[in-house]
């Protein structure tokens, strides 16, 4: 139970570095991502390396789903 709330603790004491609201809005958004690989047992630094070598400007928002953590699980069992 404790493990669970650690890393929202850690991530408020990172904010406060986000030097305005679009810093910490994105601060948010990649620790939501990291773990969600917790979550669903990925390792978050193989999913992120192989997820940003797979990113394109022209990608739409249905191939861009399926490179979250979740979808991205299915796909690989």
């Amino acid at each position: 139970m404790e493990r669970g709330q650690r890393p929202s603790v850690m991530g408020r004491k990172n904010y406060l570095f986000s030097h305005d609201d679009k810093g910490a809005e994105a601060n948010a958004i990649f620790y939501s991502l990291l773990e969600s690989c917790d979550v669903v047992q990925l390792n978050p630094l193989d999913w992120l390396t192989d997820v940003l070598g797979r990113l394109r400007d022209n990608m739409d928002e249905e191939e861009i789903t399926q490179l979250l953590p979740y979808q991205y699980k299915k796909s690989r069992e």
